[in-house]
C-alpha cells in the first residue's frame, strides 16, 4: 500500500502532520485528510473568528511517496460543511 503524508498549509507556513498512513488509493487519502480538516477546524481555538479570506488560505495537502502533491483540500471547503 503507498504511503501518504499530510501538511497543514497556510500562505505563510506548512506543517506536517504527525503521522504518515498507508492507505489503498488516493480517496481513502482524502477521506483522512476530510477528518484532518475537521479536528483542525474544530480545535483551532481563533478559527471563528478569522474572516472568509483568511480561511480560504489554509488547506490540507496529501503528498505521496514520491514527494508530489497528490490533492489539496480547502479548509474552507469543509468548514462550510459543518
Amino acid at each position: 500500500m503507498p504511503r501518504y503524508r499530510f501538511f497543514v498549509s497556510s500562505q505563510q507556513d506548512r506543517v506536517r502532520y504527525p503521522r504518515s498512513f498507508d492507505l489503498a488509493d488516493a480517496d481513502a487519502a482524502k477521506d483522512i485528510a476530510l477528518q484532518i480538516a475537521r479536528v483542525f477546524t474544530e480545535v483551532v481555538p481563533y478559527w471563528g473568528d478569522l474572516s472568509a479570506d483568511q480561511r480560504n488560505g489554509f488547506m490540507i495537502e496529501i503528498v505521496d511517496e514520491a514527494d508530489e502533491v497528490v490533492l489539496t483540500i480547502p479548509l474552507e471547503v469543509q468548514d462550510s460543511k459543518t
